[in-house]
């Protein structure tokens, strides 16, 4: 078992992921199209492209952290599909190493 896990949220107004530490439960990087820095440079802060920049801040604010894995399991209701599959693409493409497990 890796020591932390991602979180993927995803509504109609916004998309924010974290990393947390499974033992503590402090989290160690966010990421979210609310925050001023985020959202002012995008035109949608729910599609893809939204979804590709969280993943990216969020890969960097993981690598600040020393945080190189992680693990992913998609909640009941979620699809390992579309935008949260973004999520997690663009992190692996930027340098954090994603275990997703499907049940």
């Amino acid at each position: 078992m890796e020591p932390f896990t991602l979180d993927v949220f995803i509504s109609k107004r916004f998309v924010s992921a974290s990393l947390t530490h499974r033992v503590t439960s402090k989290q160690v990087a966010v990421a979210g199209t609310n925050s001023k820095d985020i959202k002012a440079v995008l035109k949608s802060r729910s599609d893809i492209p939204a979804c590709l920049a969280v993943g990216r801040i969020l890969a960097e604010r993981a690598r600040e952290a020393d945080v190189y894995t992680a693990t992913y399991t998609p909640r009941e209701r979620d699809k390992f599909e579309g935008k949260i599959r973004a999520v997690v693409q663009s992190l692996v493409d930027n340098g954090i190493d994603i275990k997703v497990y499907l049940d």
